[in-house]
């Protein structure tokens, strides 16, 4: 079940993201997840439009692509209201980059039920980078993981703000 992973305390992947020391910039706008002691990131790059999902394995300061050899990556994606889901990233080849299917930093995928979907709550199934195997690491987009003090109260806090904001000016379109 997607969502029971939701409710585990701690996974392989809970500390991936504990010890980081400071935040860095998503290079194409989307959400960090840090894996290890900012050993590499995982962006996230969401288009709620197309439903849409590409993720770029990154260096320890988010700059620089770091080739994989993995083929496919799954995100388990659990929405603010609806089932849980998983995504399916295939790798892709760059010209540009010299990249190709099994040596890249590139993952794209799109789902349906990610269209109009801004916010959620996540998890990496598995990830192999330069010798080191990340499980389930969990994240919230487009938050990342950067920031492990924001607790469920405060995204629930924060939810219940925007759908307030949302109704609010919707009243006001009318």
């Amino acid at each position: 079940c997607v969502a029971g992973w939701m409710l585990s305390s701690v996974g392989d992947g809970a500390a991936a993201g504990a010890t980081h020391h400071h935040e860095h910039e998503a290079p194409h706008g989307g959400a960090l997840i840090v894996l290890g002691d900012e050993f590499v990131h995982l962006e996230l790059v969401l288009e709620p439009k197309t439903g849409s999902l590409r993720a770029y394995v990154l260096d320890g300061a988010a700059e620089r692509g770091v080739p994989v050899a993995q083929r496919a990556l799954a995100v388990d994606v659990v929405p603010p209201r609806g089932e849980p889901f998983q995504v399916s990233l295939a790798a892709v080849g760059n010209v540009l980059t010299g990249e190709v299917v099994g040596k890249t930093s590139e993952f794209a995928g799109r789902s349906t039920p990610l269209v109009g979907l801004e916010r959620f709550e996540g998890a990496i199934r598995e990830l192999a980078v330069k010798g080191q195997s990340f499980r389930n690491v969990r994240f919230r987009y487009p938050e990342g993981n950067e920031n492990p003090s924001d607790d469920r109260e405060e995204r629930e806090a924060r939810s219940l703000r925007e759908e307030q904001e949302h109704a609010t000016s919707e009243d006001a379109v009318q």
